[in-house]
């Protein structure tokens, strides 16, 4: 008893996790705005061109745009976590092939059945919370009846989240490993996924209910929103990234390749801990 509160005293806390993803954010931020300055230009350019052409307008919310904008959070948050567990690596050569490495599979598949998922349970009557009659129509009304589907769907993530730290470092883990591997740190993981994807609903609520209509009705202010939207989704998936990345190692014990001319290289790899509760 006394060694699994020692323990739990030892687990970062979601604050401490917070406070390491926005010093790592502050220090990588040119990394952050290489990567999702295309990524919101690509929004704003789809955008438009959906704004300025009346014969695409049947394609202005189709499914097809949040499938490749699924896509292309998961490449991000694959190069995140991969950089945060990275981060302080001495150069060599095993440190330059996970850095190369081009996205798993599996990753990309985890993010698909997770988009898909969330789009069948967007679909099922869940009516736990039901908007007054007062509230219709408003900021507040429109997003209460998506509370149960977000707390759920962020719930049955974080049982597996830790899978995606250990594809992004080439681990061979599998997902009942992962589902064991969340146990030490589930409170964690479920605040942090819970929160990232509650602020990126309230975002989207805002920039629909309050965003949109204070800016000219142009297509370039269409665009210019869509690609901030974009920005904010990224920003967020930053922390949850970061967040991964600590708890894993935390979890698994996981070092840093080292090279192969350092004393005493892999000192302590081999005897990795997995704490699963």
């Amino acid at each position: 008893m006394a060694d699994r509160l020692a323990a739990d005293r030892d687990r970062p806390s979601l604050f401490a996790l917070l406070v390491a993803g926005f010093i790592f954010l502050i220090r990588r931020i040119h990394l952050f705005a290489v990567i999702c300055l295309p990524i919101a230009v690509l929004a704003g350019g789809i955008s438009w061109i959906l704004e300025i052409d009346r014969r695409l307008v049947y394609w202005r919310n189709d499914w097809v745009w949040d499938l490749l904008f699924t896509v292309v959070y998961a490449l991000f948050l694959n190069r995140w976590i991969k950089e945060s567990l990275l981060d302080g690596a001495t150069d060599c050569e095993e440190v330059d092939n996970l850095r190369r490495a081009i996205v798993s599979p599996r990753f990309l598949l985890f993010a698909i059945f997770f988009y898909v998922f969330a789009i069948v349970l967007g679909t099922l009557p869940i009516e736990w919370i039901v908007a007054p009659a007062a509230l219709s129509g408003t900021f507040f009304g429109d997003l209460l009846p998506w509370l149960p589907h977000l707390v759920f769907w962020s719930m049955i993530l974080a049982l597996f989240c830790l899978y995606l730290p250990a594809l992004s470092v080439a681990e061979g883990v599998s997902l009942r490993l992962a589902v064991r591997l969340t146990r030490a740190a589930r409170p964690q993981l479920i605040e942090l996924i819970l929160g990232a994807a509650l602020l990126s609903l309230l975002g989207t609520a805002a920039a629909s209910h309050w965003g949109l209509p204070l800016m000219p009705t142009k297509a370039w202010a269409i665009a210019a929103m869509a690609a901030a939207h974009r920005l904010f989704d990224c920003l967020l998936l930053a922390f949850v990234g970061h967040g991964l990345a600590d708890l894993y190692r935390y979890i698994t014990d996981w070092r840093q390749p080292e090279p192969e001319d350092r004393p005493y290289r892999g000192l302590g790899v081999k005897s990795r801990r997995i704490r699963t509760g």
